[in-house]
């Protein structure tokens, strides 16, 4: 699925998330009812009809078709003028730090010296780790801002707070129109999960750093903690991450369902404050987690930006220059507020 195709189904779902809709905007575009499989959640109906009307050259059809009753909206003029819906909230990393290259010693490692083999357990392991992130989605003016975060804690008796980018949520009075959704994602058949959503508590915790500091916005979510303990959490402790370590990235790309972007991602530079990092995802991540073979958290993603034109290329896969906020200043930070 293209990343305009993905981004106008949880739009159009947002907008139509009935049946009797989805149906209208089908016949509308001239599309026959009968070849689009409308079973499922409101977000498979419209993937359905999308992915039919792709096949027909009709996407344009739809969008325009449900333009007529959302005439203003942002996503579908920019779906219609060939853009790609602007889901990624993360800043260019040339904006907001110092790119510091890759060497020669990691090109090679990532194209040919390196031994992926792992114990099937990581796989579950992975999967346990997952069910701690969740997409955020802030609905404002007709806008919709999306990100990624995780509950964590710094002690096993501490509570679980949750973790985003300042630059997805920095400001209290958006609190209201904000949701943390978990289980956005596909079951074993390709089916959508039943997510679950809260809000944020606004009497609770609120610790914000900017963008050029730690980048990072902490707070409670509005519920009582059995709710939460399908999730589980993310114990953060501190941990030392090194030039040429693999990491894995769970996120919600642009928006989309819950992704993991698995080893084509190698840590080219690190210091106190970031880690950086090549990477096949996609960008519009923020706020997600960076895992290291151990699946402990050693990053707080927050920028990305493709290859500049003056740098070598890139082995295959790897297509994306990232940086998170190394683990360990984020502890500091929490531990510090609470003292």
């Amino acid at each position: 699925m293209s990343i305009k195709i993905a981004q106008l189904t949880d739009v159009l779902s947002d907008l139509v998330p009935n049946e009797t809709g989805v149906f209208k905007y089908i016949r509308d575009a001239g599309l026959k009812p009968q070849n689009i499989r409308l079973q499922g959640s409101v977000i498979d109906m419209w993937s359905e009809t999308l992915n039919e009307a792709k096949k027909h050259n009709k996407v344009n059809d739809i969008v325009s078709s449900v333009l007529k009753a959302y005439p203003d909206n942002p996503f579908l003029l920019s779906a219609l003028e060939l853009k790609e819906v602007n889901y990624a909230l993360s800043p260019d990393i040339d904006d907001v730090s110092t790119w510091n290259g890759v060497d020669r010693d990691t090109l090679e490692k990532l194209t040919f010296d390196s031994n992926t083999l792992l114990p099937i357990n990581f796989l579950e392991r992975g999967i346990i780790a997952s069910r701690s992130v969740a997409k955020v989605e802030i609905k404002y003016n007709g806008y919709v801002d999306v990100g990624t975060g995780f509950l964590f804690r710094v002690a096993e008796d501490g509570e679980s707070l949750f973790a985003t980018n300042y630059h997805v949520i920095n400001n209290k009075d958006r609190i209201s129109s904000t949701r943390i959704i978990f289980n956005f994602e596909q079951d074993t058949n390709g089916d959508s999960k039943a997510s679950k959503s809260f809000k944020i508590d606004e009497g609770g915790p609120w610790l914000l750093s900017p963008v050029n500091d730690l980048d990072v916005c902490i707070f409670k979510l509005d519920c009582l903690p059995a709710a939460l303990e399908e999730f589980g959490y993310l114990l953060l402790s501190k941990s030392e991450v090194k030039k040429n370590d693999y990491v894995n990235i769970i996120q919600h790309p642009a928006g989309q369902m819950k992704q993991i972007s698995l080893y084509h991602n190698i840590v080219t530079y690190c210091d106190d404050r970031v880690v950086q990092y090549l990477t096949d995802t996609l960008r519009g991540s923020s706020g997600a987690p960076v895992f290291n073979s151990d699946w402990k958290v050693v990053a707080l993603h927050h920028s990305g930006g493709n290859r500049k034109n003056n740098e070598d290329p890139l082995p295959f896969g790897a297509k994306f220059r990232n940086e998170g906020i190394q683990i360990n200043r984020i502890i500091d930070f929490v531990q510090n507020a609470s003292k």
